[in-house]
């Protein structure tokens, strides 16, 4: 029905595959076979009807044509009729076609969509307090809990007072009770149709202090209903307050500057990290300073803090935590101050991939590119996610609009020959990676990708000559010293593959050494790729097994996958550079990627996914 109407609504017009997958899908991730599905369906209701005609346009797109009788015409005009009676006659006669299809169309949508209202309706609950000192703290929860969820796309709170058969689906209900040095808050989410209890959670400050017991349940109470919304966005959310004009202006300022500072950091070059860094901060506390509870202002500091989230070399063990666990107070407030907060949606996407649990994690991603097609977090996180699962055409497709939303960002280029990679399109990933390197010799990080992608394809004449076109052509013979080390490293890779693994070997094992175990090593700035020792301990496994030590990459591999890593999704099972037979053939590599209900659940996810990818390359 959408893909009607909006070929309806530009009745004459061509309409592009991208404007369709907008209209009628919310920009969502969409197979080719789905969309050749639906035009397949129009085509017979244009056979049927006789309304309308669709042409196709090819590499172009469709054009929606409403049918004018001419026969029609000759039984209800006059016979002489003047060329603008005619040509007025035919848009009347051209307007009610479309309004049959549209009318067709909403009889089809009645009486075959799901029967689960797009709008959900919630009733707070006033907070009950355990004691009469604490009915002020419990009006304002119940406060805060209304004003933050009233936000929401796709939620209308209600009076959960209402009659009887116009009551709300979900009434939120909670306590507050003693505790120290803050009070302790329950929640309660009920379904009033089944009287079943969908979700419960208690927030004390034991141990955690900042963010708030308060924080921390507001957000909650977002997250949870954002999961359980996912990509219902239908109806608009309660009047804001405009945006400050100022404050937008900064915070698109220090997103710039955090683009180059994330640059600099995969130059190693941690000076100018530092620098960048500050500046950044000096933006973010002006903000803060005129509205503490800017959402953008507060995921700008999210966003510092979680840079990167390894230790950095200056780090002691306090710091490192203190940085952490002010990322998670910068997170609980920028939900609390807007649940639909696209960046803040897809960091929380980002903690669920952590601990495994995906389908809340493609929930929130999924909510959230429904609600800003355009936010480049929101694309970028569920390119990854989809990746992880498999659906490597689909993600390609979310980190081609992220990289085009910002083309001087070089973290959001890469996601593309990642992808890329992923979908098993070797050949394009290696051009997009060179064409990435032209622009920007010294990202280490860009390198390390191509490298990696042949060392799993086992070209050792590629490494050879990937290495010696880099030295020769983008740095005259005279690479910097990180550089040349992983110039050298591709060489010694593709002595490996061709039987002489013993100096490549030895450079594993001097770096197996230096990352020591799963527990960051704060100072010692030895994670140089990935974003934590497990996604270090995962490359690691993948070197050590084409190098040809099984027993070596099988424990790491066990080691980084119970850290909660799975950073190479073209490496996991049934991936175009899956490891290798040797590691294959061992029965630990099977029971690893059985080790937890979360693993079991990527690969089921995975295997669900299916080869070929469920979509024609774009």
């Amino acid at each position: 029905m959408r893909a009607l109407l909006a070929l309806a609504e530009r009745q004459g017009q061509v309409v592009s595959r991208s404007t369709l997958i907008e209209a009628a899908w919310g920009g969502r991730a969409v197979s080719e076979d789905a969309i050749n599905r639906v035009i397949s369906r129009l085509r017979k209701l244009a056979t049927d009807t006789g309304a309308f005609q669709l042409t196709t346009h090819r590499k172009v797109g469709y054009r929606l044509t409403a049918t004018t009788s001419e026969a029609l015409a000759a039984e209800t005009e006059p016979s002489v009729r003047t060329p603008r009676r005619r040509n007025a006659r035919r848009l009347v006669l051209a307007a009610l076609a479309i309004f049959a299809v549209a009318v067709a169309a909403f009889a089809i949508w009645r009486f075959t969509a799901p029967s689960t209202p797009d709008i959900a309706s919630l009733a707070v609950a006033p907070i009950r307090p355990a004691e009469p000192s604490l009915a002020p703290e419990a009006a304002s929860l119940t406060t805060d809990l209304q004003a933050t969820l009233s936000r929401m796309k796709g939620l209308r709170l209600v009076d959960a007072a209402a009659p009887v058969g116009q009551g709300p689906a979900l009434l939120l209900t909670g306590a507050v009770s003693p505790g120290a040095p803050q009070s302790t808050v329950t929640l309660i989410l009920t379904d009033q149709h089944s009287h079943a209890r969908v979700w419960s959670a208690a927030f004390d400050s034991r141990g955690v202090t900042d963010p708030t017991v308060r924080e921390r349940a507001l957000s909650a109470a977002a997250r949870y209903l954002a999961i359980w919304l996912g990509d219902r966005t239908r109806g608009e959310p309660a009047a804001h307050e405009p945006a400050d004009p100022e404050i937008t202006r900064m915070i698109a300022d220090a997103r710039q500057v955090l683009s180059a500072a994330h640059q600099a950091r995969h130059n190693r070059d941690w000076a100018t990290f530092a620098r960048l860094e500050r500046q950044t901060k000096a933006v973010q506390a002006k903000v803060l300073a005129k509205d503490p509870n800017s959402p953008q202002g507060l995921m700008l500091g999210y966003q510092l803090a979680t840079i990167p989230e390894f230790p950095r070399p200056d780090e002691t063990q306090a710091d490192y935590e203190a940085r952490r666990l002010q990322a998670a107070q910068y997170l609980a407030r920028a939900l609390a101050a807007d649940p639909d907060d696209t960046d803040a949606l897809a960091a929380t996407a980002r903690e669920y991939t952590r601990t495994m649990r995906w389908a809340e994690a493609d929930k929130l991603l999924e909510r959230a590119v429904a609600i800003d097609p355009n936010s480049p977090d929101a694309n970028t996180w569920y390119a990854y996610s989809l990746a992880t699962s498999g659906r490597c055409e689909a993600a390609l497709r979310h980190a081609r609009i992220s990289a085009g939303l910002m083309p001087q960002d070089s973290w959001r280029q890469m996601a593309v020959p990642r992808m890329l990679h992923c979908a098993g399109r070797t050949e394009e990933a290696a051009k997009a990676y060179r064409d990435l390197l032209s622009r920007d010799p010294g990202n280490a990080f860009v390198l390390h990708d191509l490298y990696l992608m042949q060392l799993g394809a086992r070209d050792a004449a590629h490494l050879r000559t990937t290495a010696t076109e880099i030295e020769a052509k983008l740095w005259r013979g005279r690479p910097p010293a990180d550089i040349a080390q992983l110039l050298a490293r591709m060489r010694m890779a593709a002595d490996a593959l061709n039987g002489r693994p013993a100096p490549f070997l030895s450079v594993l094992e001097a770096e197996d050494r230096a990352i020591g175990g799963p527990d960051p090593r704060p100072g010692s700035g030895v994670t140089k790729f990935g974003s934590t020792w497990g996604d270090q301990a995962f490359m690691l496994a993948f070197e050590y097994a084409e190098a040809g030590n099984a027993e070596r990459a099988l424990d790491l591999l066990r080691q980084a996958v119970n850290a909660g890593s799975v950073y190479l999704p073209w490496a996991l099972p049934d991936g175009p550079h899956e490891f290798p037979p040797a590691v294959r053939a061992d029965p630990a590599y099977a029971a690893i990627w059985k080790s937890s209900p979360g693993v079991a659940a990527l690969i089921e996810r995975r295997r669900q996914a299916g080869k070929p990818q469920d979509a024609r390359p774009d």
